[in-house]
């Protein structure tokens, strides 16, 4: 519904104007659409249109360089709300700068999580200049702005970030927990960002739970407390190229256990490939490592770790297939490459 409410304001947009040189008025039922012109220039635009029960209405001022578009929106999903999110590249026909102005009152994530008074700014001069977007209470913030050396960085941030790993179906397994990010933008399928997230769990449902719950066992604190679906700590640097996101050497870190994996993934396609390894002895190596004779044992890090398993995720369409190597755990991280040994 919402790419028939952008459809039909492109159509009055770019038909209309040569057509009409007077003022036009058009309503129908909860629909109006008004166009207004001074010496055969249009001037303004005002739409109030009722989509799906909600209210959506704004105005489109045009001045001699610049255009300034204005809409207000009453609730609207987040997959409605990705699907007809602005995402303008370079176009050298366009002579006018857009400042672009939405406000919406309630973005639903999920079932249980929604975000309120809305706002997003944007702003185009022949090509794309600057973003922002954030809640009333910042919960979630998102911008990419320019820096002093010409470039411009990617700032993220949420309060929850199982929500938002939820709303971009990167994952439904992760619970609570505070992200962060930060990267350099050159457009919207070539960016790089480091997301880092504190104080998360995994859903005790999730396929992946097993795994957790066997590499934690000798993690006697969890154990005792029954937090054994608790982490402290992630970190994933992300590559987007095309409609592909990369990461490489990510590590999610909880009690005694420390995970370090790579891959890749195609939202679009619905196709991921993870290659990773837990150290289930992560903690006591750490704290240890500098002993002598004990330094010699351990690595300098998960993927060098002396007790160390194997795992790779693979994802088509809705199949995930979870394949776990038990003989790795048996075999000293110094004498294996294990970013290499999927391959």
């Amino acid at each position: 519904m919402y790419k028939i409410f952008l459809l039909k304001i492109s159509i009055f947009f770019f038909i209309y104007f040569n057509l009409y040189a007077y003022d036009f008025s058009f309503q129908n039922k909860n629909n109006l659409l008004e166009l207004d012109f001074d010496d055969n220039l249009l001037k303004e635009i005002k739409f109030d249109f009722n989509i799906d029960g909600q209210r959506n209405f704004g105005i489109i001022n045009y001045h001699n360089n610049e255009i300034y578009i204005l809409l207000n929106t009453d609730k609207i999903s987040f997959d409605n709300f990705k699907k007809i999110f602005p995402k303008p590249q370079k176009n050298k026909k366009l002579s006018k700068k857009i400042n672009f102005n939405w406000e919406i009152s309630e973005m639903t994530i999920s079932d249980e999580y929604s975000l309120f008074s809305n706002k997003l700014n944007f702003i185009y001069d022949q090509g794309f200049e600057s973003m922002m977007f954030y809640d009333s209470k910042k919960e979630f913030e998102f911008s990419i702005l320019p820096q002093l050396d010409g470039g411009k960085q990617i700032y993220l941030f949420s309060k929850n970030a199982g929500q938002f790993f939820y709303a971009q179906k990167i994952s439904k397994n992760m619970k609570g927990g505070a992200l962060i990010g930060k990267g350099t933008f050159k457009k919207f399928n070539d960016y790089d960002i480091n997301i880092k997230v504190k104080d998360f769990s995994i859903d005790k449902n999730s396929k992946f739970y097993n795994l957790l719950l066997t590499s934690r066992m000798l993690d006697i604190f969890s154990v005792l407390q029954n937090s054994q679906d608790e982490f402290n700590y992630l970190e994933v640097p992300v590559q987007k190229r095309g409609k592909i996101f990369s990461f490489d050497h990510a590590i999610m870190l909880g009690g005694t256990v420390a995970f370090s994996f790579k891959g890749e993934a195609n939202p679009s396609e619905k196709i991921a490939s993870v290659n990773g390894t837990y150290g289930p002895l992560y903690l006591f190596e750490k704290n240890f490592k500098n002993v002598p004779f004990l330094s010699e044992l351990f690595g300098k890090n998960v993927e060098e770790s002396l007790l160390a398993a194997d795992f790779k995720v693979k994802k088509n369409g809705n199949k995930t297939d979870f394949i776990f190597n038990p003989l790795s755990i048996l075999t000293p991280g110094k004498t294996r490459n294990f970013f290499d040994i999927w391959e």
